[in-house]
């Protein structure tokens, strides 16, 4: 299943240079993104709280952040939501790649986050 429309179904130029950014806490990787995303700072703020002491390996930072993707936020408008991921991932559909810059300080956060977790293989029966 896909949320595309058809004139949405294109190949997308890849995304680089955030590799490039330094590691910064997610109140630094997110400041370029508050004016994007309404209510930021309160979410980043309860994102931090959540993982005071975490215990996955991963720094308060680098959990924060990924809980601070998955997190769902209320915008009081059931049409649009306001979630970090949603801008996100609407974000990543622009054919113009340049709208992604802003994002490249959070990604590094995240995706070394991610680059932590170790995989683990599990059988699944459906």
């Amino acid at each position: 299943m896909t949320d595309l429309s058809d004139d949405q179904k294109q190949i997308l130029q890849p995304t680089t240079g955030y590799n490039d950014e330094p590691l910064l806490p997610l109140e630094e990787a997110c400041e370029s993104l508050l004016n994007m995303v309404p209510r930021l700072q309160a979410h980043v703020r309860m994102a931090k709280e959540n993982f005071k002491h975490p215990v996955d390996g991963l720094t308060q930072d680098e959990s924060a952040a990924i809980h601070l993707y998955t997190m769902q936020w209320d915008s009081g408008n059931e049409e649009v939501d306001e979630s970090l991921y949603a801008h996100l991932n609407r974000t990543l559909k622009e054919v113009d790649r340049l709208k992604l810059r802003p994002w490249f300080r959070y990604f590094k956060l995240l995706f070394t986050a991610l680059s932590k977790i170790p995989p683990i293989s599990r059988q699944i029966v459906c």
